[in-house]
């Protein structure tokens, strides 16, 4: 490069990485920019929950300690509730007729100590019934933060590796661009100039320009959130935001609770600085879900017992993603016969590992797992049917519902243990609190870590001791959604995958070729003895399931039949169905005895009737026994327990049976959504949405119906 020749070219190397590295630099610090803004938001979201709260506190609160303050005194002054008086001065509330120099002085004290035992511990939450400017900014803080993340990520690290030497560099090559300066220069500066301008030339040539541009273009072609649109992505994608939320309270050491239930703080920094790779999973992890993996990944042997709802399928996913990208190639599920769909699915959703269901005694399967790697899933049934070769080893073992193995003398439990022994690392699960039950826990972890067990076994006479706990820490973690999750209550959307039997099937293919689509809609509730519906059989498994997690349930159902079906099924734990014949007032009464039911209460509500005008938020739990046609029918079902009011998450699960008129509802409800939101919200286009529900309906007829001629239904049917 000459350089009197090329001066020009010099000031426009000079511009354009200078250029670069203040965009780079501004791209970089988006992450602290949203953080920013997130922590203003957050500020004025804790504000006006305090002011809420304090509002509804009648004045009187100041005398809860039988002080004796003139509390009528305020109240001729208009100081009603606790935010109108904890804006007062001391001054001013002295001011106030009747009430002394002294009382005052107290008034003003109990009222500060009212206004800030309120505000610890208060959650900041984000609802859809408030989409106050706050709400909406937070929301677009954190929509912003996922869109930049890889841009963002990819700028620290260009940041990082360049920017020291590229301000080195301009600041050597910059007397090359000039003329006064060149003139005088002594000639090893000329040389180290003309040195650093070829190299900021390189630098632009090579792959730091080819990184730059790429991040930049990322950045660039972003989507920018409007405040309509994120409020619709967050209905939609919820768990996104909650992540992201969750990190943000983590960066600005915010009131969100993500406390690892006691856990030694040793353990926890150790958990913390055990690495992820989680480059295959394809779902974004909560913080406490990322701690979770870790802690299953650190540990070895673990028994995970997060509360239902807390995703710790997820966890078990990413942990093996993570196994994989270290070169694990075998991973093996056990779980109940009624969830392995449910498995087989979330696997293939969340990861991009190869899955194997292996059913009963199907060695076939096993062989090809044993050959291609990837995850089986099987059942406690089949596992004492394996035929392993004795010097075969995989690298994981899960067990879902670990609860199921707590016999040791059963059968399943052997044959669990005996695949124990084939790995080293081992994850057992269970949603069901296991503190009040010492002697099924231990027995848990002795197949775990019998050390722990050995001195656990000794304490149990405290169990609910802190010490006791700790001793467990090692081995057992459990998260409730009062540890972890601090937004308004979370709704989390679970598809129950049933896999059918025998005389399903037979119910099923009669419905189809009948052409009877209402019939089979009701797939699995028709077989008229429900031991064999595998929906029944899950239904009774999931209120179980809330019943021990100390939750209310709603089952909502199209059909009067089902209604009925499942009122025989569920007995005395069940109220009066609420149905279209029955009268508003009693429909109110109906709800009002649920309210003051025993956790584990089920209100039976058919759709139609159930699912608007009532207020149910003492239920937390919501199963529909099949999909519904028209998605805002569901969502107005949903709302009567997810609306404000309700403290608790809301956990909706949909019972579907796999390769059957569920799955094409699902699959065309995914796809038209927005198509049924309009017509349904729109009643002038009510006439479209029924052309629209009919033309749906006639399609999956003549779908099913093909699939019937073609024997493939039968076929589905000889394999159950």
């Amino acid at each position: 490069m000459a350089v009197k020749r090329d001066r020009q070219q010099i000031r426009d190397i000079l511009e354009l990485i200078t250029g670069f590295d203040e965009t780079i630099a501004e791209i970089a610090s988006q992450e602290r920019v949203q953080q920013d803004a997130a922590a203003e938001a957050m500020k004025a979201l804790s504000e006006k929950a305090l002011g809420d709260i304090l509002r509804g506190m009648d004045v009187e609160n100041i005398n809860r300690d039988r002080l004796g303050l003139r509390v009528a005194s305020l109240r001729a002054a208009g100081i009603e509730n606790m935010e109108q008086l904890c804006a007062l001065s001391a001054d001013q509330i002295n001011e106030i007729k009747g009430i002394g120099d002294e009382a005052s002085w107290l008034i003003y004290t109990i009222a500060g100590r009212i206004k800030r035992e309120t505000e610890t511990g208060l959650k900041i939450r984000v609802s859809l019934d408030d989409r106050s400017g706050p709400a909406t900014s937070l929301l677009l803080s954190a929509k912003t933060a996922r869109e930049t993340a890889d841009a963002v990520r990819q700028a620290k690290a260009i940041y990082s590796d360049y920017h020291e030497s590229v301000l080195a560099a301009c600041l050597a090559a910059k007397p090359a661009a000039g003329v006064v300066r060149w003139i005088f220069l002594p000639a090893q500066k000329k040389k180290e100039a003309v040195d650093a301008a070829l190299y900021l030339y390189s630098l632009l040539t090579g792959d730091y320009g080819a990184r730059v541009k790429a991040t930049i273009d990322a950045y660039d072609t972003r989507e920018i959130p409007d405040a309509d649109g994120v409020w619709e992505d967050f209905r939609k994608n919820s768990a996104a935001y909650y992540a992201e939320l969750d990190r943000f309270g983590q960066a600005l050491s915010t009131r969100i609770d993500n406390s690892y239930s006691g856990l030694p703080e040793e353990l926890v920094r150790q958990v913390e600085m055990e690495p992820l790779y989680l480059d295959g999973l394809r779902t974004s992890l909560r913080v406490y879900q990322e701690f979770g993996t870790r802690y299953i990944l650190r540990q070895g042997k673990v028994l995970l017992g997060d509360e239902m709802g807390l995703g710790k399928t997820v966890q078990a996913i990413a942990a093996m993603v993570s196994l994989n990208a270290l070169g694990a190639t075998h991973f093996m599920v056990v779980c109940p016969a009624s969830v392995l769909v449910n498995w087989t699915r979330e696997i293939t959703k969340f990861s991009a590992l190869a899955v194997t269901p292996i059913r009963g005694g199907d060695q076939t399967a096993l062989r090809r797992w044993m050959e291609k790697g990837g995850a089986a899933v099987t059942t406690y049934e089949s596992i004492s049917r394996f035929a392993l070769p004795e010097t075969f080893c995989f690298d994981m073992l899960i067990a879902d519902e670990a609860h199921y193995v707590k016999n040791p003398a059963a059968r399943r439990t052997q044959a669990l243990l005996a695949l124990r022994k084939r790995v080293e690392r081992v994850l057992f699960m269970t949603g069901t609190p296991l503190e009040n039950r010492v002697d099924e826990m231990c027995f848990l972890v002795s197949c775990l870590r019998p050390d722990i067990a050995g001195q656990v076994q000794k304490m149990k006479y405290i169990s609910s001791a802190p010490q006791f706990r700790e001793k467990l820490a090692p081995v057992y973690l459990r998260r409730t959604r009062e540890d972890v999750l601090s937004e308004l209550p979370e709704l989390i959307e679970k598809e129950q995958w049933c896999e059918m039997g025998p005389a399903e099937w037979t119910a099923y293919m009669l419905a189809v070729a009948a052409q009877n689509f209402m019939a089979m809609r009701q797939v699995s509730w028709d077989v008229g003895d429900l031991k064999h519906s595998s929906k029944a059989k899950r239904l009774i498994e999931l209120c179980d399931e809330a019943r021990e997690d100390g939750r209310k349930i709603i089952v909502f159902s199209y059909f009067r039949e089902t209604i009925r079906t499942v009122q025989e099924l569920l007995g005395k734990r069940a109220l009066e169905p609420i149905t279209g014949s029955v009268s508003p007032q009693r429909r109110q009464e109906i709800v009002d005895d649920f309210a003051e039911a025993e956790d584990g209460a089920v209100l039976i509500c058919q759709v139609q009737a159930g699912g608007t005008g009532l207020n149910i938020q003492a239920a937390s739990v919501i199963i529909f026994c099949e999909p519904q046609i028209k998605p805002s029918i569901e969502n107005q079902a949903v709302s009567r327990a997810y609306r404000m009011g309700q403290l608790r998450s809301v956990v909706v699960h949909r019972l579907l049976c796999d390769n059957t008129v569920d799955e094409r509802i699902m699959e065309i409800l995914r796809e038209k959504q927005d198509v049924f939101d309009a017509f349904a919200e729109e009643s002038t286009v009510g006439g479209e949405y029924i052309k629209a529900e009919q033309s749906m309906s006639a399609a999956i007829l003549q779908m099913e119906k093909a699939r019937l001629d073609s024997g493939e239904l039968a076929a589905l049917s000889d394999k159950a």
